[in-house]
């Protein structure tokens, strides 16, 4: 189907003898006609609304009336208790009719007078699937020194949390060396050449792939070893830049927004300018702040919480800051700036102080 649904809470007025024309339908009831009226699908874009009446056991559509913005229909109903179910219907790409709203209610038919029903109309489509949540690498280690006369211990931790089966690979970019289980997670490995190796294992779950790898070097006679561990430090990424306050509702531009200009606002107003960063890393020399590039001169600027300072260190955080628009000034470009050591990033919304109702 096109659209997900949700619950539709939609009344049915069922009237005998007394009910007012609508498009399609004649302007005074025959006797003993029933007419059943639905509102509140319109916008749901039905391909059709079947209502049955029991015990009467009489099966009738619902047409659409643009005039009314409703679904309405009529039948000849003969006194007493009926119970309506109604069910409502798309069609999918291949033009069958699916349903995917049901609903019921019981009325008391009387000759000459008109009864209101409340009726729920409930989404019966099931719910969209969990995406796979990825396995992540809890620890791995390395036990004892690489030495062409001996072997060291490999082990890595991962966990599922949606339990899928994990299945592991070990490599290394030294074709002389051996793993002794090299799909499982514990293994150990041997080499009889020195010189450095890359260790490497991938773990899988239901397609998604983590992995870890280390630099071993195997120690020869008479050699020496050195062991290096790098550390990845990825750009940051300036993600959102969020504005409220004085005349102007809360708007949050996203990085992948095709546009960043907040409309005019007053001069001399406070607001309240939040921006988010993506360190992607707990590791480096980080720093997060809030300046006016363009502008003269284009107000104060004052930090407020800053979540990037706290302890431990987050991979995502935010900053605030409080903003004080100056008197009318041509243009001001409020840039949010994210470093990690050399690395740096940023973003920046515009727009103009004047005088605004």
């Amino acid at each position: 189907m096109s659209k997900p649904w949700s619950i539709v809470t939609c009344i049915l007025v069922v009237q005998l003898l007394a009910c007012a024309g609508g498009e399609g339908l004649p302007e005074d009831p025959a006797p003993g006609e029933t007419r059943v009226s639905v509102q509140g699908l319109a916008g749901s874009r039905l391909y059709t609304v079947d209502v049955t009446a029991q015990p009467a056991n009489v099966t009738f559509s619902l047409r659409y009336m643009a005039a009314s913005d409703t679904y309405e229909g009529g039948l000849m109903l003969s006194g007493g208790t009926q119970t309506l179910t109604a069910a409502g219907y798309v069609r999918d790409s291949a033009g069958t009719r699916v349903l995917v709203a049901t609903g019921s209610a019981t009325v008391d038919v009387v000759e000459g007078g008109a009864v209101t029903v409340l009726m729920n109309l409930q989404d019966v489509t099931p719910p969209a699937p969990q995406p796979d949540i990825p396995p992540f690498i809890r620890s791995a280690f390395i036990s004892g020194t690489a030495h062409t006369t001996n072997a060291i211990e490999l082990a890595v931790s991962v966990i599922d949390l949606d339990g899928d089966p994990i299945t592991y690979a070990w490599t290394s970019d030294c074709p002389t060396g051996v793993f002794s289980r090299p799909n499982e997670a514990y293994t150990t490995w041997h080499n009889m050449l020195p010189g450095p190796c890359k260790l490497e294992v991938h773990a899988t779950a239901r397609g998604q792939v983590v992995s870890i790898s280390r630099v071993v070097n195997v120690e020869g006679p008479a050699v020496g070893g050195v062991l290096v561990v790098g550390t990845y430090i990825p750009r940051p990424r300036v993600t959102a830049i969020q504005v409220e306050g004085q005349g102007l509702s809360p708007r949050r531009f996203l990085r992948e927004d095709a546009v960043s200009n907040l409309p005019f606002v007053g001069p001399n107003r406070t607001f309240q300018v939040e921006f988010f960063v993506d360190y992607g890393t707990q590791h480096g020399t980080r720093t997060a702040t809030l300046d006016m590039s363009e502008g003269s001169p284009c107000g104060t600027l004052v930090r407020g919480a800053d979540t990037c300072a706290t302890s431990p260190t987050p991979t995502s955080c935010s900053v605030r800051y409080t903003w004080t628009t100056p008197l009318p000034s041509p243009l001001c470009k409020l840039t949010a700036r994210a470093t990690n050591g050399t690395l740096a990033d940023a973003f920046t919304i515009g727009t103009m102080v004047d005088w605004v109702p």
